[in-house]
């Protein structure tokens, strides 16, 4: 009832004082209404193996990261094959350190100079050709990866007009921005 003797004169105020009272009253409600009992429940079955699944994928992550990202333009179908049948982490394991001792081209040392070379070459793609997309994804970046810097870089950073030379069919060409390595 007391809502009612207010709204009339509110009325006759104005826009500004409705909207003043809407609030207050909104306000009022708010504070009448329950607070919720945030008390853990027992997980259920389902739940329980979710919540195990989801950890057990966690774990296995550091190893799809070394075969989905860090390897893969240099592991061979072979070693993929072999290393879809591992199965336990300790084998994952001596797989790593046999596929990078394989690649060691100086085994007597203690650094692997070819494992070095290759996160060096990740760690330049992600600072150098990333575009939306982490620098080992593109293009320029898998094959710097692969094959390591090229010898000569002929750079068009703006596109345009462009000459292209007798092997390329001579003549004049429009391009988008391009990059040529040798």
């Amino acid at each position: 009832m007391r809502s009612r003797r207010l709204w009339i004169p509110c009325l006759a105020l104005g826009f500004s004082s409705l909207t003043v009272y809407t609030f207050a009253a909104d306000n009022k409600k708010a504070a009448a209404a329950p607070q919720r009992e945030t008390v853990a429940k027992p997980l259920t079955d389902k739940e329980r193996k979710r919540r195990e699944e989801k950890l057990r994928k966690e774990l296995e992550t550091p190893y799809k990261k070394w075969l989905n990202e860090d390897v893969l333009y240099i592991i061979t179908d072979e070693e993929k094959q072999a290393w879809k049948r591992l199965a336990t982490d300790e084998e994952r394991e001596q797989f790593i350190e046999q596929f990078w001792l394989r690649r060691d081209p100086t085994p007597d040392t203690a650094e692997n100079e070819f494992k070095e070379e290759h996160y060096r070459r990740i760690a330049y793609a992600n600072e150098r050709f990333a575009s939306g997309i982490p620098g080992w994804k593109a293009d320029r970046g898998r094959i710097y990866i692969t094959f390591g810097p090229p010898d000569e870089n002929e750079s068009h950073p703006s596109g345009g007009s462009y000459e292209r030379p007798i092997e390329e069919g001579g003549g004049t060409t429009s391009t988008f921005p391009f990059e040529t390595w040798r």
